[in-house]
């Protein structure tokens, strides 16, 4: 075999071998976005915790909305809608997801009459995609809102 065509061949083998090693960077921004909507979906503790922080922002904007919070908590429940930034790689495994929880609450007051309030909870995940979880999350209460609709 002459040696050009052993030289193509051994670069041809080389190629296939390093793209064919590991994941894609799309294939780890998927595997980051699916284990951020697994961690807002599908886990009770972290569902409770961030609803516990839409009544709390609600309570806090809306006066005598603390009376109402288990209402208030009710209704979120019923009603959680995420969204979902793209994945920004940050070190080798770790990526960033900012998942943004959204939820409506209607309060009867008195006098006053029914009233709905949107809330909206921006939540920094990062995403550990060696092990498809999430390592670290935070609330980010400084791009949180509430608003009567």
């Amino acid at each position: 075999m002459p040696i050009a065509r052993m030289v193509a061949l051994l670069t041809c083998i080389l190629v296939v071998g390093i793209l064919g090693c590991g994941d894609s960077e799309e294939e780890r921004k998927t595997q980051a976005l699916n284990a951020a909507q697994s961690w807002a979906e599908e886990t009770t503790e972290n569902t409770e915790l961030v609803i516990a922080e839409i009544v709390t922002l609600v309570t806090n904007d809306v006066p005598g909305a603390y009376l109402l919070s288990g209402v208030i908590a009710e209704q979120i429940v019923e009603q959680l809608a995420w969204n979902y930034s793209e994945p920004v790689k940050t070190t080798e495994n770790l990526y960033t997801v900012s998942a943004t929880v959204s939820a409506q609450a209607t309060l009867d007051f008195p006098l006053i009459g029914s009233k709905t309030y949107a809330a909206r909870l921006p939540i920094d995940l990062e995403v550990d995609v060696s092990t498809g979880s999430v390592s670290e999350w935070s609330a980010d209460l400084d791009n949180a809102s509430v608003g009567e609709k």
